[in-house]
């Protein structure tokens, strides 16, 4: 009997060892849970700075699951457990802190709030954050003011702000968009001082199709937050410029040239300069108007008026040599020759300019001119350029 069990434990031990010679399947090796991968992990920021309207926080992410991070940021609304079907900011990639600021929030409101980050694998989120905004007693209260030169692309409107809530105002100006009740922060708005008061804001591009519905509000910041004035509706205007080529005549000495353009305008399609723009304001500017009869240095004339702001509406002006583009408030103009032998000098000793059209709806001027100069290789003779004309866009970026 003892030699039968013995013979049974050599044979078992004989079989195990034969099964660790086996072939293993792979699927078999590191099997894990179903699924190994697994959401990221992430805690939601304490909220700072909560005022009327906005409010500070954000998230840490620890682990990204196995997988990327693609989203992440916060989730908020009034109700408990905010998914990414809420609102919700977006604050980069990836595993780390990030700090973002919720704005435009409702004054005297519980809000809950959540960060969230996303990888291939779904969404997770933080703890829950509850907040409750401040008093509108502590915004400032403002008015919008109605749209005024509403030429494409540009608009005028801007502010009253009776009160600043208790709290100095920081920011202010105007916001619009092609949606309704649009807010600050935005890249379409005007920045237009601090302070209570009237302000005006100037649009100098409304950046939206021409003929689309703009949505507009006055907006004013303390440290509260940021409130609201009235919606004002409008439809932007039209493109109605003229962007017909620049083109001069004149009859030059007896020679009549009837397609004169601003110096190598081919390349440049540059139609007028804008001269002194950057001095103080109240200094004047000088419309340049530049027409030359070739692009050949050596052998073109060229003819150049120079009109003060003061003289940008339709009238007559007087045309004196150039001498002044600093602080003068007369019309000036000069004359260069060609660079023949003895490279003569023309100096203007009379001469007119009538503005028939300067219209910024369709972006054009045109006028009439003389003038009559003397050459310094030929003192005392007079020379004449007659029926000259200009019809010219007004393309300047200092006119928009």
């Amino acid at each position: 009997m003892k030699k039968i069990l013995s013979l049974f434990i050599i044979f078992t031990a004989f079989s195990f060892v034969s099964c660790t010679d086996e072939p293993i399947e792979g699927g078999l090796l590191n099997q894990g849970p179903a699924n190994a991968s697994s959401l990221p992990v992430i805690s939601t920021t304490i909220v700072t700075n909560t005022v009327s309207t906005s409010a500070i926080s954000g998230g840490t992410v620890t682990s990204d699951g196995g997988e990327d991070v693609t989203a992440r940021g916060l989730v908020y609304g009034t109700n408990p457990n905010p998914t990414v079907a809420d609102l919700k900011t977006t604050d980069g990639l990836g595993v780390g802190n990030f700090i973002t600021t919720l704005y435009n929030l409702t004054p005297a409101t519980t809000y809950y709030i959540r960060a969230y980050a996303t990888n291939s694998n779904g969404t997770s989120y933080g703890n829950e954050v509850i907040i409750t905004t401040g008093s509108a007693s502590n915004l400032p209260v403002l008015t919008t003011t109605a749209i005024t030169n509403n030429i494409y692309p540009r608009s005028t409107s801007g502010g009253i702000i009776t009160t600043d809530g208790g709290s100095t105002i920081t920011a202010r100006g105007v916001v619009w968009s092609t949606s309704a009740n649009p807010t600050v922060p935005s890249l379409k708005k005007t920045t237009d001082g601090t302070g209570i008061g009237t302000f005006t804001s100037t649009i100098a591009d409304l950046n939206v199709e021409a003929g689309s519905t703009v949505y507009l509000r006055a907006y004013a910041t303390n440290a509260f937050g940021t409130a609201y004035g009235n919606e004002i509706t409008f439809t932007a205007a039209e493109d109605l410029a003229d962007y017909s080529p620049a083109i001069m005549t004149a009859n030059i000495e007896g020679v009549q040239f009837n397609n004169m353009k601003p110096y190598l305008y081919d390349q440049t399609g540059i139609d007028v300069q804008v001269l002194n723009n950057t001095a103080p304001v109240g200094a004047p500017r000088y419309l340049k108007i530049q027409g030359v009869t070739s692009d050949v240095l050596s052998t073109l004339t060229e003819i150049s008026l120079y009109i003060p702001n003061n003289h940008w509406v339709v009238g007559t002006y007087p045309l004196t040599e150039k001498n002044n583009l600093t602080t003068s408030l007369l019309s000036q103009a000069h004359v260069d020759l060609p660079n023949t032998a003895g490279a003569p000098i023309a100096t203007i000793t009379a001469g007119s300019f009538t503005i028939t059209e300067f219209n910024i709806t369709t972006r054009r001027i045109k006028g009439t001119f003389t003038l009559s100069y003397q050459k310094s290789t030929t003192p005392g003779v007079t020379y004449e350029i007659t029926t000259g004309t200009i019809d010219y866009g007004l393309d300047a970026t200092y006119i928009n």
